[in-house]
């Protein structure tokens, strides 16, 4: 992994003579995914002589605010950032991305992508971000445990679910502690955490900000939170590793019989070769999953290299960049143009699982945009971490969170796309 100090001197290389050279820095992972996104690129490159985008892997996500932020400050971005739509209120802050307003009233290429896309994209009125690629959150089960324990159908609601979990625990020799578990649960205050939270809170009826103002607390925090801790209190579910609620190691030992993750896994999961499924999140008062994916920001540098990054991004809303993209990593195309394509279709038919992620778009939501969402994220994560841990009660931990996310948070002027 690159230091900030090395992604500061990649991002800050004078620019030699000949093809202008950008920098474009992403977190794709897991290894098999960046070696899809090089070739993509280099094919860019190839069909652009005059432009050469370096890609440069910065490391997970977490660890890259830092770093980001490091090089804004230190005048050294990169021409090109690959991350998440939460980080769009910081950069706009920080006045380091390039409004795409005014390229996308010559050529609107947002008329290509999912609607409920869009809100990841606009900010205070304005638009930073284009669709990179998207996710949303679903169940993974192992078959060969589903089909010995004789289940025939799929849960639909948290009852069902928690149900059906505890009846996937083994504990062969009554110890107390499973030699398997139904599900597993991310440990960590990170991003991931808070990102596997969300659904849960959504589909109790949460809203996370209203009026600018955060509702942690609110009885659909308590509710969503409380069902997390029943999973443990009645062993139908173990923690990950802290931090490392992304890896499957667990689940291709059979150590848990299904875990929460999206598409971006399934090259992982075909290279074990696992005999695998997939199902929606169950349902709480309504449905709703976690949108997922990248987007595209172009980094105030030059007026020259921002419109040689427009080009990049022209590329990868084209139907060849993102059909490619996605049968190469599992990710969802962001177009429904890309979905048309041969390659697309021969590729849903061999991954009939990806039409479940498919199916769930119109019922993802999207993280708020403003800038203090990380902090909130942060908040937030502390109180899932201490409640699974049993270090306090759901609504202890919460109201905690609560006060926390009041002191960060003022109301913001515009309003503040969080829906799909």
């Amino acid at each position: 992994m690159l230091s900030s100090a090395a992604l500061v001197a990649c991002a800050g290389s004078p620019e030699p003579s000949g093809p202008i050279e950008l920098t474009f820095w992403h977190g794709a992972d897991p290894p098999p995914n960046r070696v899809v996104l090089d070739k993509l690129v280099e094919r860019f490159n190839f069909q652009h002589p005059d432009i050469r985008v370096r890609a440069i892997y910065a490391g997970q996500q977490d660890q890259q605010i830092p770093k980001i932020l490091a090089a804004v400050i230190g005048g050294s971005p990169p021409d090109l950032l690959w991350y998440n739509a939460t980080l769009t209120g910081q950069l706009v802050k920080a006045d380091a991305v390039v409004p795409l307003d005014g390229y996308l009233q010559k050529e609107n290429l947002l008329e290509r992508v999912y609607p409920n896309l869009i809100p990841a994209t606009r900010y205070r009125g304005k638009t930073w971000s284009l669709p990179f690629d998207t996710n949303n959150l679903a169940v993974f089960y192992n078959k060969k445990i589903f089909a010995k324990a004789g289940v025939q159908t799929f849960p639909t609601t948290w009852a069902e679910f928690l149900s059906l979990a505890e009846r996937l625990t083994v504990d062969r020799n009554g110890d107390g502690r499973p030699e398997r578990h139904g599900l597993r649960l991310p440990l960590g205050k990170g991003e991931w955490t808070v990102f596997n939270w969300l659904p849960f809170f959504w589909q109790a009826g949460g809203e996370l900000l209203v009026g600018g103002q955060p509702q942690i607390d609110s009885p659909a925090g308590v509710r969503a939170l409380t069902y997390w801790q029943s999973l443990l209190v009645r062993s139908a579910a173990s923690l990950s590793q802290p931090e490392q609620g992304y890896m499957f190691d667990d689940f291709f030992a059979g150590r848990v019989a299904m875990q929460v993750s999206g598409p971006w896994t399934l090259g992982e999961i075909g290279e074990n070769g696992m005999d695998y499924g997939v199902f929606p999140l169950p349902r709480g008062e309504v449905r709703a999953t976690a949108i997922g994916g990248e987007q595209l920001f172009l980094m105030k540098t030059t007026p020259k290299r921002e419109q040689a990054g427009w080009h990049f991004a022209r590329y990868i809303l084209s139907a060849e960049f993102q059909s490619a993209w996605a049968t190469g990593t599992g990710y969802l195309p962001v177009t429904p143009e890309a979905t048309r394509t041969p390659a697309y279709q021969t590729f849903l038919q061999r991954n009939p699982q990806l039409k479940i992620f498919l199916d769930q778009l119109p019922s993802g939501r999207n993280r708020p945009l403003d800038p203090t969402y990380p902090q909130i994220s942060d908040a937030i994560g502390r109180a899932v971490e201490q409640v699974l841990l049993g270090a306090r009660t759901p609504t202890a931990a919460l109201n905690a969170a609560q006060r926390e996310a009041a002191l960060i948070v003022r109301t913001q002027p515009g309003d503040i796309d969080t829906g799909p």
